[in-house]
């Protein structure tokens, strides 16, 4: 979904008139009787849905309980998620964290100094940094795999080790590798390139609302959750720590971005729409979930 189109729904729902969705969503007097044509079966839908949507906040803190809850699929015997989706392309190695060498800084000065950073130097990371910060939030130290249970043991704390996130790395601004949208791969601890093509980083710019911090970071962190993967073994209330495992996450970004005399910056406001489209997933069975922009101060 471009900007046009989220913009014309945005304000559509919204109840706003004709000229001020024209002028919000930026579409000309040709333009707007063919949104209207072309969108109104949508508009019908998300207007149904809106009563649903008034009340799911409540609805889903009170069905997420356990006294609702059934067997899970684990306790029914189905085959176990992956940990680990596969993807394709060229494969960049990343240097082993242990040669980094760090800033005199504890690790209670790097909590209290830590801020939501939204300006960045135009120094670029080095790849030595890229691969800490990925270490400390991304990374497999352990991978087990059998026909009953395959997880990973990370850095950071998930429920029942499910890790259900997958990164995707926006480069800017690395030392040594050239711009474009990378997955990264946890238990290789390599990336791999998706894309180079500069209109996939103008459509993350776009897709977080052309936040500047987005444009001017040296990389952009965009999580994704794979929610099947923690809903295997604990049912609808899996749901409730995909949000739980990224908050681990981000805060990992900020604090290795401290220690590397650099900040972060999360990130929860995107148009879901365009930024599942960005990535190729359906936004059901993989959506993204949180990103993080990171520079030097």
């Amino acid at each position: 979904m471009d900007t046009k189109t989220f913009s014309y729904l945005y304000y559509k729902i919204r109840g706003y008139s004709d000229e001020d969705i024209r002028k919000e969503s930026g579409l000309s007097e040709d333009e707007y009787p063919l949104f209207e044509q072309a969108m109104q079966a949508l508009v019908e839908e998300i207007r149904g849905q809106q009563p649903r949507a008034e009340h799911i906040g409540n609805d889903f803190v009170q069905l997420t309980r356990y006294i609702y809850a059934g067997k899970s699929d684990q306790e029914c015997g189905l085959t176990r998620p992956d940990a680990i989706k596969v993807r394709s392309g060229e494969i960049f190695p990343l240097p082993a964290v242990g040669k980094l060498n760090f800033q005199n800084l504890s690790l209670q000065d790097a909590i209290e100094q830590r801020r939501s950073l939204r300006k960045y130097s135009e120094t670029p990371l080095s790849q030595e940094e890229l691969s800490f910060l990925l270490w400390s939030a991304s990374w497999a130290r352990d991978f087990r795999s059998n026909e009953r249970m395959e997880i990973t043991f990370r850095n950071v704390p998930s429920a029942g080790s499910r890790h259900p996130l997958e990164t995707f790395v926006d480069i800017r601004k690395v030392s040594g590798l050239k711009p474009g949208l990378y997955y990264y791969h946890p238990i290789k601890h390599c990336l791999i390139l998706l894309s180079e093509d500069p209109a996939i980083q103008e459509a993350i710019l776009e897709g977080c609302f052309r936040q500047e911090m987005i444009q001017n970071s040296a990389v952009n962190f965009i999580y994704t959750a794979v929610p099947y993967r923690t809903a295997w073994r604990y049912g609808q209330r899996g749901y409730r720590y995909l949000y739980l495992d990224a908050g681990h996450a981000g805060q990992n970004i900020h604090l290795a971005a401290e220690a590397i005399g650099a900040g972060a910056c999360m990130i929860g406001a995107y148009m879901d729409e365009a930024m599942n489209d960005v990535l190729g997933i359906d936004g059901i069975e993989e959506f993204v979930i949180y990103i993080a922009t990171v520079g030097k101060k």
